[in-house]
Parts: structure tokens; C-alpha cells; sequence
């Protein structure tokens, strides 16, 4: 019996594959470890999206091979984003890993572990070993990308966007709330494109239609979404339907109209004020997050101006800030003139810094009114229990601390006593 450690690296979409992969194992007769020492086999789950999530891999990578070379009996094998993208390369680089594999191999994998009786199934996807809380899991309901964003290199290596079936989605959903799961967070490269590439003409909401009546999930959470695909469908259901999340992930990148045609973005600053403004219309209590980009060429000072004040007048609860890396083989790469990376991260400060004092603003105004919060575990160095919002996303948002005696994967309601600009802290409403 094979002792394993499964190393993930990335965003929740590879720790969905590397979940299913660690199910696929078990299945198959090995046992799961929480470190590469006292492994027999390490499996390296890598990203390709950035610099930086590229030099975290190959770091990963290094470690683990070391770790032979060291003279254990070990055996390392690498898969996901960056080994499909530089498969030949790390390769020639790297040729001490026992093999390389690259995005969702199941099958391949499978059958190179297991011999060629293997037998990829769908179901694998709801028997997956949740590495996430038990009462939480994220739902994968598509992958690839047919968007031509100048700066992302993710359609090169990920292919034409694939919606999963509705079956096979609907099948998951349910093992997963039969595991005790009550959040379930949707996720892919755009979740608002869902059934786009499907012949039937399923849509995001129809799958929404469906997912609502798997009995024992609570909160369905949307992650990931492209503004351009947003409609008055979407829109509609997330305000009626009390198991939608009252929350959108929305990725926006900037407000110049510049920028945005250079980002190839497929929307216009009018577009996007617009938006924001029938969401939070018609979703009063709406928990906007998105992210941007600063420091992409020919990003001028007036254009990160634009975008400081945006970021003023639109009050995003949520936000995150990228500072622009150039990818090699994407349109931006190519582009000029280009920021310096002096000017760039002076201008990361600055925009997380007018965050930081909306975020207070708006953590300020929730101070004595009781909202309801998933527990999701117990800090014992802080003797606090901690958990998140209806507004907050697992690993990305803030976190509500509370003090008293609550039960972890309850949706208790919590009186907030005390805020700072990125935590909350209160006590359970019936203590």
C-alpha cells in the first residue's frame, strides 16, 4: 500500500482535480499522507498562470526531487497547468521526475497507476476527498476558455471552453450534500458562460434551476464570472432565489476605456457602470467582488486615476489587485510601452489602500447588526471560533470571529460587536 502526498498548487479549480485525483488513489488502493517526507509517491498539482504561481511550482518541483537525491526510495510526478504548458521544457530541465502529465489526466494517470482495467468515471467528481471543510466544496462546472484576454495565457494550454452536463453536475452536487456539504461554490475559467459550447442551450440559470433543489445545500456561491455574460436572467434569479448567495464574483480588471480594449476585454466602461448600477438595483443587498490589473503598458497615470476613482465611487465589498505580469506567448507580452515595475507596485499601494478605507467604511456600518455566518473551525490560539458571511468567499474574503460556543458547518446567526477594515467580531445572537 502506497503512502502518497498530493502537493496542490493554484487556484480551487486544480484543487478540484487534484481532490479527484486523490479519490481516484484511495480507490485504487493507496493511502494519503500530509507530507513528502513520509511519502512513497508525490504528486505535484502545478500552476502556469503567472510568474510568480510558475516559480512557486518549480520550486515545489525542486524540493521533492531533492528529496531522491537525498537517497530515499521516492517516486515524483508533476502534472497540471504549468506541466501541460512547458511540458518539454521542464522536462529537458527537470529530468529526475518520474513522469509528467498534464491537465485533468484521470485517465491517463489511472491507467499508468493502475494498469489498463482502469476505467475513468464521472462519478469520480462527487467521490473526491474534499480538502476543503466538510461542510464546503467547490463545484467545477466547466473548464477551458474561449475568451482573448491580451494578458492570459490560459486558452493556450486549457483549451476551447467545456461545460460539464448538467447530469453529471446535478450527480455531484447531490453526493456532495449527502457528504454533509451545505456551500457549494461554483467555479471555472468564466461560470457565467456556462452552456455556451452546449448544443441543448443549457444556460447558467438552468443549471442554478436545478442545483437549488438538491436538498441540504444552503448557499450556492458564484465565482468567476465575466461581466459580458451577465443578463437580466442571471440577475433576476440570484434576487429571487434565497440559495443563491447574495454575492458575485465579477472580475473587471480596469474602468479605462483603453485599458480595456488593450486587455481585449470585450466590454467598455460605460457597460461596467452600468452593470454595477442595475445589480445593485435590483440586488440591494448585493456583495460585489472583483479584481484589477495595474501597471499593463500603456497604462498612464490619468488611466490609473480613472480607476482610483472608480474604485471610490463604486464601493466593491470585495477587491483584489494584480500588478501586471507579462506572460510569454500572450498579446500583452508585446505590447508598449511598458510600466515600470517601481511605478506599478507604487500604484498596487495605492488602489489597495483606497480599498482598505472602503472596506472599513463598510465593515463600520455592519457594527450591532446580526448577520448569519457558515463556522467554518476553532483558532485555539485565539480560543475563537471563526467563519464567513453570506459576503464571503472561502480563502479570498474576510473572516467573522466569534466569540462563544458555536457548532463548525452551522449557519448561526452572529451579532457583529467590532470590525476592522478586512474582519469582523461578534457573539452568537442567542448567547
Amino acid at each position: 500500500m502506497k503512502k502518497v502526498a498530493l502537493i496542490t498548487l493554484g487556484c480551487p479549480k486544480n484543487q478540484v482535480d487534484s481532490e479527484v485525483l486523490a479519490g481516484e488513489l484511495v480507490r485504487g488502493g493507496m493511502t494519503l499522507v500530509g507530507n513528502r517526507e513520509e511519502a512513497d509517491i508525490i504528486f505535484i498539482n502545478t500552476c502556469g498562470f503567472i510568474e510568480e504561481a510558475k516559480r512557486e511550482s518549480i520550486e515545489s518541483i525542486l524540493e521533492s526531487v531533492k528529496l531522491k537525491e537525498n537517497g530515499r526510495d521516492k517516486a515524483v510526478y508533476v502534472w497540471g497547468c504549468m506541466a501541460e504548458r512547458y511540458r518539454g521544457e521542464i522536462e529537458k530541465e527537470i529530468p529526475e521526475v518520474d513522469a509528467y502529465f498534464g491537465v485533468e489526466p484521470y485517465r491517463e494517470m489511472g491507467r499508468f497507476f493502475f494498469g489498463h482495467s482502469y476505467r475513468w468515471r464521472d462519478a469520480a467528481f462527487g467521490n473526491r476527498l474534499l480538502s476543503t471543510p466538510s461542510h464546503t466544496a467547490y463545484l467545477k462546472i466547466a473548464d477551458g476558455c474561449d475568451h482573448q484576454c491580451t494578458f492570459c495565457a490560459i486558452p493556450h494550454f486549457k483549451g476551447k471552453y467545456r461545460s460539464r452536463s448538467v447530469a453529471s453536475l446535478m450527480e455531484e452536487a447531490q453526493t456532495l450534500a449527502g457528504k454533509g456539504v451545505k456551500e457549494i461554490v461554483l467555479v471555472a475559467q468564466d461560470t457565467t458562460a456556462y452552456g455556451s459550447d452546449i448544443v441543448e442551450g443549457s444556460d447558467l440559470v438552468s443549471l442554478l434551476e436545478k442545483l437549488v433543489s438538491v436538498e441540504g445545500v444552503v448557499w450556492i456561491r458564484i465565482m468567476y464570472g465575466h461581466p459580458s455574460y451577465i443578463n437580466d436572467d442571471i440577475i433576476r434569479f440570484m434576487a429571487e432565489e434565497k440559495k443563491i448567495c447574495c454575492y458575485l464574483d465579477l472580475p473587471l480588471q480596469h474602468i479605462s476605456n483603453a485599458m480595456l480594449q488593450r486587455m481585449g476585454r470585450k466590454t467598455s466602461a460605460e457597460f461596467i457602470r452600468s452593470l454595477i448600477q442595475t445589480l445593485r438595483d435590483r440586488i440591494p443587498d448585493l456583495v460585489l467582488r472583483t479584481t484589477f490589473i495595474v501597471g499593463f503598458p500603456g497604462e498612464t497615470d490619468a488611466m490609473f486615476d480613472e480607476l482610483v476613482e472608480f474604485v471610490r465611487e463604486a464601493r466593491f465589498e470585495r477587491m483584489g489587485t494584480f500588478v501586471f505580469s507579462p506572460e510569454e506567448g500572450t498579446k500583452a507580452s508585446e505590447l508598449r510601452p511598458l510600466v515600470s515595475k517601481t511605478v506599478a507596485e507604487e500604484r498596487y499601494r495605492i488602489l489597495m489602500e483606497v480599498q482598505q478605507h472602503v472596506c472599513r467604511e463598510i465593515n463600520r456600518s455592519l457594527e450591532s447588526k446580526k448577520i448569519p455566518v457558515l463556522v467554518d473551525g476553532y483558532d485555539r490560539i485565539q480560543n475563537l471560533y471563526f467563519g464567513r458571511s453570506e459576503g464571503d468567499g472561502p480563502d479570498v474574503d474576510q473572516t467573522v470571529w466569534i466569540k462563544g460556543n458555536v457548532g463548525i458547518g452551522e449557519i448561526v446567526p452572529v451579532i457583529i460587536e467590532a470590525s476592522s477594515a478586512y474582519d469582523l467580531m461578534g457573539r452568537p445572537a442567542c448567547v
